[in-house]
């Protein structure tokens, strides 16, 4: 059993495989998928106002929901994210993922999985584990060793 292991920012998404055999196996680097305008602040993104949307037959209208810059380039990036994972599962590239993610990056990628995509999604971490995150770290706070026990 093939199992991806994605760890995901607004800034990179970091692609692992396990063989799905816990602690013994091996959790190994696939890919990476960088984002670098998710390190900009708002201020430095071309970000246009919240536009007008005019009424029926020009009657009143409503003025567009603002969302920020950043939030707009982690959107993107989440749908980035969302259709290298919708490609990889139509090529049976895995049989199932564990998500690694910050809460509200988690929650937008989330908002775009389709249903089958879902379905395989079998585990799900809230946590941002920044970009120093390797194999050996993932499998051992996935799938920590047992407790070795010593008789006196």
């Amino acid at each position: 059993m093939k199992t991806w292991i994605v760890v995901v920012n607004r800034v990179e998404a970091k692609v692992f495989e396990s063989d799905g055999r816990g602690h013994k196996g091996d959790v190994k680097f696939i890919e990476k998928l960088e984002n670098p305008r998710g390190r900009l602040k708002s201020q430095d993104i071309n970000a246009d106002k919240p536009g007008f949307s005019p009424g029926v037959a020009g009657h009143g209208g409503t003025k567009e929901k603002a969302q920020s810059p950043t939030d707009r380039v982690s959107q993107m990036f989440a749908k980035r994210v969302s259709d290298y994972l919708e490609e990889a599962r139509h090529a049976n590239s895995f049989d199932e993922v564990v998500l690694i993610a910050a809460p509200q990056f988690l929650g937008r990628m989330r908002s775009m999985f389709s249903g089958p995509l879902k379905e395989v999604v079998s585990m799900e971490i809230p946590k941002d584990l920044g970009p120093a995150v390797t194999g050996p770290d993932l499998r051992d706070r996935l799938w920590p060793a047992p407790e070795v026990r010593h008789e006196l």
